[in-house]
């Protein structure tokens, strides 16, 4: 069923197993390494105690089984899961390289400090994997002042500058608890709002967020929405004027009659109903005045992406990191039989400025990705590129 659904190439689409299985080590067992991929680099990020001298820490993924890794990947893992835009994947990828079946191998090729050398690894059970303990955090920076933080975001100070981390759009309290921050936050001289990571939510609170930097009304994102009529469908096949015509030559032969354009359309699957979005009442406590930097990243989803639509929309902010995902529209959950459940896309959204954004997302204007460097020297460099674009905006 996942490569059944795969083929439909569509971020919000996928499935999800039993918990049973999850929670069942015969079925998802893991490697005794964690890998991450930095740009085009797929390293180790941690590894077990027994391991950690045969699998030096930061070793680069060259090849599984003898394929060269990003060949395995595209032919062994992309079947499994969307892959309309490639960047976006990354962590699925490792997961599907990682978790398998109780006992199953693979053999990896690695490089570290130029050598290259092989090791078989086994799928085990997680619980009985003792991993390095690790410190790859970012490095602690003494002047930030944290004014209010969850597990869904941080609000913090950093000399004149306020950072807005927004880990999850899904938390309903998100938008009141940033704005029981404003009068700290509006002595700031400049902004930077972060959502790298935020796999989306509501795009009601996401609205909310961006109505900080927004003194008018405005409006949410924009969306289509197929229409499937079956008996027009099946009235449309039928049609023998319609054999033949391209699109274009339909709605040239049938200019006026928009009953037989619809028709024509329905027939092919190419029937949408068009949101302008929601008008959005500016209901902030005020507005957050200076320049302000939007970081996003490929793992920036859904209501993520409909932030950064509103943020390029109705603000000058400046993005930096990469590429959203690309994946933003409402899906429609469905529970199986089998105690799973699988999600399907119900609409395809649309930036404001009419660009199609499906499995390409939002681009920055500062592109930039963390590399395996800046995470072993515990250099967040989206950030610091964020902050140099704002600073020379405050400057």
């Amino acid at each position: 069923m996942s490569r059944f659904i795969t083929l439909l190439n569509d971020g919000h689409t996928g499935v999800t197993f039993p918990m049973e299985l999850y929670q069942n080590p015969e079925y998802f067992s893991m490697m005794p390494v964690i890998l991450n991929k930095f740009g085009e680099e797929i390293a180790v990020i941690n590894t077990t105690e027994e391991l950690k001298d045969s699998v030096p820490m930061y070793s680069v993924l060259k090849k599984i089984d003898g394929l060269d890794a990003e060949v395995y990947i595209r032919e062994t893992c992309y079947p499994y899961f969307w892959h309309g835009n490639e960047a976006a994947c990354s962590l699925p990828a490792m997961n599907e390289i990682l978790f398998g079946r109780n006992g199953s191998k693979n053999t990896f090729t690695f490089e570290k400090d130029g050598k290259t050398f092989d090791v078989t690894l086994e799928r085990s059970e997680p619980s009985k994997l003792k991993w390095v303990k690790t410190d790859y955090s970012i490095k602690p920076d003494s002047s930030i002042k944290i004014i209010s933080s969850s597990k869904s975001y941080v609000v913090y100070l950093k000399d004149d500058v306020a950072v807005i981390k927004i880990m999850t759009f899904a938390d309903d309290s998100v938008p009141g608890k940033i704005y029981e921050c404003f009068e700290e936050l509006k002595n700031a001289k400049g902004y930077i709002v972060d959502v790298r990571g935020n796999g989306g939510g509501n795009s009601s609170n996401a609205d909310a967020v961006a109505a900080l930097f927004i003194k008018e009304n405005f409006k949410s994102c924009f969306a289509e929405t197929q229409v499937y009529e079956p008996t027009i469908k099946a009235w449309s096949l039928f049609r023998e004027d319609f054999k033949g015509l391209s699109l274009n030559e339909a709605k040239e032969k049938y200019a006026g009659d928009s009953e037989s354009i619809k028709s024509y359309r329905i027939g092919r699957n190419m029937f949408y109903v068009r949101d302008n979005g929601d008008q959005v009442k500016a209901s902030a406590p005020g507005k957050l005045e200076g320049p302000v930097v939007v970081l996003m990243n490929e793992n920036s989803v859904s209501a993520a992406e409909d932030f950064v639509d509103v943020m390029k929309m109705y603000t000058d902010a400046v993005f930096v990191g990469n590429n959203t995902a690309g994946t933003s529209g409402q899906p429609l959950f469905e529970n199986l039989e089998s105690g799973g459940s699988f999600r399907i896309c119900t609409r395809r959204c649309i930036a404001q400025n009419g660009e199609d954004i499906y499995n390409k997302g939002f681009a920055p204007d500062v592109k930039i990705t963390q590399s395996l460097k800046n995470f072993i020297d515990g250099v967040d460099a989206v950030m610091e590129k964020g902050l140099e674009v704002l600073k020379s905006r405050i400057n």
